[in-house]
């Protein structure tokens, strides 16, 4: 695998006392590689502030990345390959997760990620997960489209009998999506509200 800056799951250090909640991203960005944690930087702060007004902690959470290692330019492309550059370039992609959009697919080299992120999820049992953007979305349900998937109750392929909820990654609405922010919030309550049911 490429060396890339590399940023591990943060498991949480108050355990929820019912059922749990894991929060997936798609890979940590320059704040996150150097402290070695998911959503540290702005979009961490964005986080915890929308996690503590829909009612749940992060401390209670893991909090995860589809991948671990920070692409270069912070493109999530990276991770990914169309059937004929993959050829061209002599790498080879992995077709079991299925397309992320129309026609590219995770890079055998990264694909391990997605196993681990399973692994991950299983270990910590969690109820709901929140996927935050496409990749996670893609990598929990294997289907594409946050814009139209967003607030949605989903069966998360990785674990049978968890629910995803996708809804905006942070730093979209930080990237002068501001309007969006009270979506984002109500997408987090529903989450949550998916806990006591």
């Amino acid at each position: 695998m490429t060396d890339l800056p590399f940023a591990d799951y943060q498991q949480p250090t108050k355990p929820a006392a019912g059922p749990r909640l894991a929060i997936v991203g798609e890979a940590p960005g320059a704040e996150e590689a150097r402290l070695g944690r998911p959503f540290v930087g702005r979009s961490g702060k964005l986080l915890d502030e929308n996690l503590a007004a829909a009612g749940v902690e992060r401390a209670e959470c893991l909090v995860a990345n589809v991948f671990r290692h920070q692409p270069p330019g912070n493109k999530v492309g990276h991770f990914f390959s169309s059937r004929t550059r993959a050829r061209k370039e002599g790498r080879e992609i992995d077709e079991r997760w299925g397309a992320f959009g129309t026609s590219d697919y995770v890079l055998a080299e990264f694909s391990g990620e997605i196993d681990h992120l399973r692994e991950a999820l299983a270990a910590f049992a969690p109820r709901v997960v929140v996927a935050l953007g496409r990749t996670p979305t893609w990598a929990l349900t294997g289907r594409n489209g946050i814009m139209q998937l967003r607030g949605s109750l989903l069966p998360c392929r990785l674990l049978d009998g968890v629910e995803v909820v996708p809804t905006f990654h942070p730093s979209y609405i930080l990237r002068g999506q501001l309007a969006e922010q009270p979506t984002f919030l109500a997408d987090l309550k529903l989450a949550v509200s998916r806990l006591a049911g």
